[in-house]
This record gives structure tokens, C-alpha cells and sequence, in this order.
């Protein structure tokens, strides 16, 4: 049987070996939005367990405690505007910080990317609206940023 601290860091050399590899082949800019696009479909499967035409409030009430095994995040600050909805959110503990933590990663890399497309993947699908992570400051005890509800574009032809 394996420790629960075994498997962590068998994941972690996996996973850093990958980003290496993907960095390498495409910069860190690609394999940005490859961790983005990765997260932001997971968040979407969220979004569809979770239900759709929900309100702003509720998709983030009802996203964070699904994940509260993995993130810890806080809604501050919510807010209708004129524009839609807008949040404040605190993540004080987070699975791919704690990830890089125990690696040795710096905290800003593509990882991180696949957070915020977790988070704008499920709470669009959720509330049918385009919701953006924004203004995200990150560090080691807690990473800030703001997720903004807008009316999604209806294009016409």
C-alpha cells in the first residue's frame, strides 16, 4: 500500500515531467492555454453535474462546495452590476499550489492556468453566462482575483 505522500509526489514528477516536455515543444505560452483549455472542460463536466440557469450566487455557492475537497475558496464581495455579476474570490488552499509547494515549482506556471479555466468552465456552464477569473494575485498563502458574470454574445449572421 502507498502513502497518501508517495502518491502526491508520484503525481507531481509526472505532472512537471509533462509541463517540462510541453514547455519544451511549445513555450510556456501554448502550454498555457493547453492547461486552461484542460481546465476549463473539467469545470465544464462540473457545470453539467452540477446543473445549468443558475444564478451567479448560486453556481459559485453550489462550485465551491463541490470542490472544497480540493480548493479551498471564498466568495467576497459579490455584487450585481449593470453588466452582470461580479465576485471577489479568496483561494487559500489549493490543490496545484500545494502540488508546486511540495515540488519545488515557482507558484506562477501553467498549472495555475488550469485552475482559472476550472473556475470559468464551471461557473459559465452553470449560470449560462461568460464568466472571466480577472485580476488574479497569487502567492504562496492566498491567491486573489475577481470572476465577472457578463451576458454572453448572441452572434448574429
Amino acid at each position: 500500500m502507498t502513502s497518501e505522500r508517495t502518491s502526491e509526489v508520484g503525481y507531481m514528477t509526472l505532472i512537471a515531467g509533462l509541463l517540462d516536455i510541453l514547455e519544451e515543444v511549445n513555450g510556456v505560452e501554448v502550454t498555457e492555454e493547453i492547461m486552461f483549455t484542460n481546465g476549463k472542460r473539467r469545470g465544464e463536466h462540473i457545470g453539467e453535474k452540477l446543473g445549468t440557469d443558475k444564478d451567479p450566487q448560486t453556481a459559485i455557492k453550489e462550485f465551491l462546495e463541490y470542490i472544497r475537497p480540493y480548493y479551498e475558496i471564498e466568495e467576497k464581495n459579490g455584487c450585481a452590476n449593470e453588466n452582470g455579476y461580479t465576485a471577489d474570490i479568496k483561494i487559500k488552499n489549493c490543490l496545484i499550489k500545494n502540488l508546486c509547494m511540495n515540488r519545488g515549482l515557482p507558484i506562477k506556471n501553467p498549472l495555475c492556468k488550469s485552475t482559472h479555466g476550472l473556475i470559468e468552465g464551471a461557473l459559465s456552464y452553470m449560470s449560462g453566462m461568460q464568466a472571466d477569473l480577472v485580476s488574479v494575485v497569487a502567492d504562496w498563502d492566498t491567491c486573489l482575483g475577481t470572476v465577472e458574470f457578463k451576458q454572453k454574445r448572441v452572434h448574429i449572421l
